[in-house]
């Protein structure tokens, strides 16, 4: 268990969503949400030596870390004062490819 400082995720409804219809993509979401949770992240450079291919989209103020060897993007805001993470989709590649994020 982490201290008070660690992380706090929200969102996992998306993600338990999002695996119901992509069942492979179930067990790297676990992983990343327990490294996130054991994580203390006071800005985005610690974020990104986390999840070194973690992108900032400064248009959107969200990261996005890419989930299951790239085959997966998670995107989320993240309140680095207060350690908030807000998961707020999850996309496959060719998906996000699709977006305008």
């Amino acid at each position: 268990m982490g201290t008070s400082e660690d992380v706090r995720v929200f969102g996992e409804a998306v993600i338990a969503g999002f695996a119901k219809r992509h069942p492979a993509s179930r067990k790297p979401l676990r992983r990343f949400v327990t490294i996130a949770r054991a994580a203390v992240w006071p800005h985005f450079p610690a974020a990104k030596e986390t999840f070194p291919t973690t992108d900032y989209a400064p248009a959107t103020g969200t990261l996005i870390f890419n989930i299951g060897g790239n085959k997966y993007r998670l995107i989320a805001r993240v309140d680095f004062e207060e350690q908030l993470l807000v998961i707020q989709t999850v996309l496959t590649h060719q998906e996000y490819d699709r977006e305008d994020l």
